[in-house]
């Protein structure tokens, strides 16, 4: 079994990412693939890319070259959280230390826990 990096951002959204060498820059891709265009098929390590689900907030920081595998959209009370699940071949702590940066420079709180076996969770919220 591949080890996975678990990421829940925004209440319940959740990233993921495998264990392996690369590079750690945000990418300005967002949104699912345009129409018509396949989206990337499983591939060696990683899983088959999903779409984006098409109201995941903008501001979110996206790790570079990390695939979504799963997402879905929550709505419960009004509020909304996603659950995403993102792969990469970079390190547990790399993408750890994007995150803590790039969320921490926006609109968001960040908490990491469960952290183990190159994996890891997190809980964003907004700060406003």
């Amino acid at each position: 079994m591949r080890p996975s990096l678990v990421l829940p951002l925004a209440v319940l959204l959740v990233a993921a990412c495998s264990i392996g060498p690369g590079s750690g820059a945000a990418s300005s891709a967002r949104g699912s693939a345009p129409s018509g265009t396949p989206l990337a098929k499983a591939s060696g390590a990683l899983a088959a890319q999903v779409p984006m689900p098409a109201d995941f907030p903008a501001d979110v920081p996206i790790y570079s070259g990390a695939r979504l595998t799963a997402g879905a959209t929550f709505t419960s009370s009004g509020e909304v959280a996603w659950g995403m699940e993102w792969q990469t071949l970079d390190s547990v702590a790399k993408v750890q230390a994007f995150y803590a940066k790039q969320l921490n420079q926006g609109d968001w709180t960040v908490n990491f826990s469960n952290n183990s076996g190159g994996s890891f969770a997190a809980t964003y919220a907004r700060k406003s």
